[in-house]
C-alpha cells in the first residue's frame, strides 16, 4: 500500500497564499553567483558547492537540483540525513558528507552511494571489513590547524599502513579545512602543511591514477588560496589532479567580508512579513512589550507577521527596519515572538492588510543585509541565513519556474 502524501492541500485555500512571512529564493541570482564563482576560477578548479544545513537556509534539495541543471555534479553536505535526502530527492551525482557519519552508520552511507569523509580511527576501522568486493570511495580529512575534524600529521604512518593493506579503501580525495581563510599567513601555514602530507601519502603509493584536493572555502577562494604548486608533489607522483573549492556563503550571494568585496555576487534569499493590522497611536503611546519605545508624534503604525520565532533576531528591537516602495519603515519597541510593529507613517504609499514588506534584502533595494543584521547581533552573515525563516514557506524565482515549497 503507497504512503500517505505528507501534505495534503485543502480545496478550500488551494488558490491562497496563508503564510505571514516567507523567504523568496532568486534562483537566477544563485545562477549569476555561480558563473562568477567559475570565471574568477578560469577552469583551474571544480566547484564544490555546500548545500549543508538545508543549503544555509535557502532550500537543500531545490537549490541542487538546480545546481545540477546548472552542470555541478557534486555536493557537499554534513551528514547522512542530508546526503539520504538528496538520494532520495532524485539528486544522483556525486555527494560528499563532509562531516563524515558514526560507525555504526557506514553501511548506511555507502548503500546510499554517498562518499564518507573519514576524518578519525572509527570511521576507518568500520570500512576494513566491509561486506562485499566493490571500492569503497572516500575522501581523507587533515587537521592542519583548525583544531577540529581530521588526522593529525603524526597518523600518517599507521595510516598509510592500513591503506596499503586495504587497497579495496580508493582514496579519492584528500581535504583540509582553514580556520582564517580571509588571513594570507595563517592561510599559507597550513598549506604548507597539507602540502607536505599530501606528498607524505604520495610517496607512499597511497594515491592510484587520479586525486582531488579541496581546501577552500568562500574567503580561501576570495584571497586565492584555493591552490598551490603541484612540482614538489610531481617529483614523486604523476597521476592527475584536480583542485576542487567549496563555495557557500559566496554562492548564495553573501561576500565573507563586507568591506572587502571585488565579486558582485547577488543575494540569493530575500524575507518578507505581511502586514497584519495597521491603525494609527497618538502621541506618547508606548509600543511593544516593556514599553521601550514612546511614540513622539501621531503615527500610523503596522504590525508584521514575522518575530523570533521565525528567527528575526530580538536584537533588531527599535533598530531595524522594513521596506516597502523604496521607503525604510523602522521598527518599533521589541520583536515579538511573531511579531514586530513598523512606523508607516512616512510610507509613500498606501498600506494595506496582507502588503508585503521586505525585512532581508540588499543594498540596492535599501532593506537588511545578512552584514547589516550579523553586525547588530554581533555574529556572522551565516547565522542570520539559517536563522531567518525557519517556519517560512520559501518561494523559488527564476530558473525554469516559481514553486512555494511548504516547511516541514
Amino acid at each position: 500500500m503507497d504512503s500517505p502524501p505528507t501534505f495534503i492541500e485543502s480545496p478550500r485555500f488551494a488558490a491562497r497564499d496563508l503564510s505571514r512571512s516567507r523567504v523568496v529564493i532568486d534562483l537566477d541570482a544563485l545562477s549569476w553567483n555561480l558563473s562568477l564563482i567559475q570565471e574568477r576560477l578560469s577552469g583551474f578548479s571544480k566547484i564544490l558547492p555546500i548545500v549543508k544545513a538545508d543549503a544555509y537556509g535557502h532550500g537543500m534539495i531545490p537549490v541542487s537540483r538546480h545546481l545540477a541543471q546548472s552542470g555541478i555534479d557534486v555536493f557537499g553536505v554534513m551528514g547522512l540525513e542530508e546526503g539520504v535526502r538528496l538520494r532520495d530527492a532524485g539528486v544522483f551525482y556525486d555527494i560528499l558528507v563532509l562531516g563524515g557519519v558514526l560507525p555504526e552508520e557506514m553501511h548506511d552511507c555507502v548503500s546510499s552511494g554517498l562518499i564518507p569523509v573519514v576524518h578519525h580511527w572509527g570511521l576507518l576501522e568500520s570500512l576494513l571489513d566491509f561486506p562485499g568486493d566493490a571500492p569503497l570511495r572516500i575522501h581523507l580529512k587533515w587537521d592542519t590547524g583548525m583544531g577540529r575534524l581530521g588526522f593529525l600529521p603524526e597518523d600518517l604512518p599507521r595510516l598509510c599502513r592500513i591503506l596499503g593493506d586495504h587497497p579495496r579503501i580508493r582514496v579519492e580525495g584528500i581535504m583540509t579545512h582553514f580556520a582564517q581563510g580571509e588571513e594570507r599567513e595563517r592561510t599559507d601555514e597550513q598549506v604548507s602543511r597539507f602540502e607536505s602530507i599530501i606528498k607524505a601519502l604520495a610517496a607512499e603509493g597511497i594515491f592510484r591514477d587520479r586525486i582531488v584536493i579541496h581546501m577552500a572555502n568562500s574567503a580561501a577562494l576570495m584571497s586565492g588560496k584555493f591552490s598551490f604548486d603541484l612540482s614538489g608533489l610531481r617529483r614523486i607522483w604523476n597521476g592527475d589532479v584536480q583542485f576542487w573549492v567549496r563555495p557557500g556563503l559566496l554562492l548564495y550571494g553573501i561576500s565573507p567580508d563586507d568591506e572587502k568585496n571585488d565579486l558582485p555576487v547577488r543575494p540569493v534569499m530575500q524575507v518578507e512579513a505581511r502586514v497584519i493590522s495597521v491603525k494609527t497611536l497618538s502621541s506618547g503611546s508606548r509600543i511593544s512589550y516593556g514599553g521601550i519605545r514612546t511614540l513622539t508624534r501621531n503615527s500610523l503604525v503596522g504590525v508584521l507577521g514575522m518575530g523570533y520565532a521565525d528567527g528575526l533576531p530580538r536584537e533588531l528591537s527599535d533598530w531595524g527596519w522594513g521596506i516597502m516602495a523604496g521607503k525604510r519603515l523602522p521598527f518599533l519597541g521589541r520583536v515579538c515572538m511573531d511579531m514586530v510593529m513598523v512606523d508607516l507613517t512616512e510610507a509613500d504609499v498606501p498600506v494595506h492588510l496582507g502588503d508585503w514588506v521586505g525585512l532581508l534584502g540588499d543594498r540596492n533595494s535599501l532593506g537588511m543585509t545578512a552584514w547589516d543584521i550579523a553586525r547588530r547581533v554581533r555574529t556572522i552573515p551565516y547565522e542570520i541565513l539559517c536563522r531567518l525563516g525557519n517556519r517560512s514557506p520559501r518561494v523559488y524565482r527564476g530558473g525554469t519556474k516559481s514553486i512555494l515549497q511548504v516547511p516541514d
